[in-house]
């Protein structure tokens, strides 16, 4: 990402400074990106919460002693059900407007557009990297397998 428009944007002691403005910034832009980050967070925890919960309770516990290509198939099957989970999650929080876009006559849009706002929703803000620390730790089953699974691949064939 560069803040610097143009062939200007190389220079790096330009580059830097601009950057360093952009970072001590503190206006209304700012504080929506923030507002946005906490709101989407949060949306992003508690639909991963529930969402990672009932898939805890779908997915089987692990089974110690089953065949190792059974075991790797349940984890195989698990992580791409994550995978079409958090497409789905990431439609479903996208829709939802920014907190800020319901006050419209507070905000000047006109002016916030030029600056980076977006109004309905904070793209890059969205705070879903701690949430996803909340999916992937509510699969307690499919932690277990994957360990389990490590352990025993490499007892068998790097001991």
């Amino acid at each position: 990402m560069s803040y610097v428009p143009g062939d200007k944007s190389v220079n790096p002691k330009i580059h830097f400074e601009a950057g360093m403005k952009d970072f001590a910034r503190f206006d209304k832009v700012r504080l929506i990106n923030i507002i946005g980050s906490i709101q989407y967070g949060t949306l992003y925890s508690i639909v991963y919460f529930i969402v990672g919960i009932t898939l805890h309770i779908i997915f089987p516990p692990l089974v110690k002693g089953q065949p190792l290509l059974n075991l790797f198939f349940w984890i195989i099957l698990q992580c791409l059900v994550l995978v079409i989970v958090s497409f789905y999650v990431d439609k479903f929080i996208e829709a939802i407007p920014g907190f800020a876009s319901f006050f419209p006559s507070f905000f000047d849009f006109n002016e916030l557009l030029v600056k980076g706002f977006i109004p309905y929703g904070v793209s890059e803000y969205k705070g879903n990297m701690a949430s996803n620390i909340v999916l992937i730790g509510t699969q307690v089953n499919l932690l277990d397998k994957v360990a389990y699974l490590t352990q025993e691949v490499a007892k068998r064939y790097f001991e």
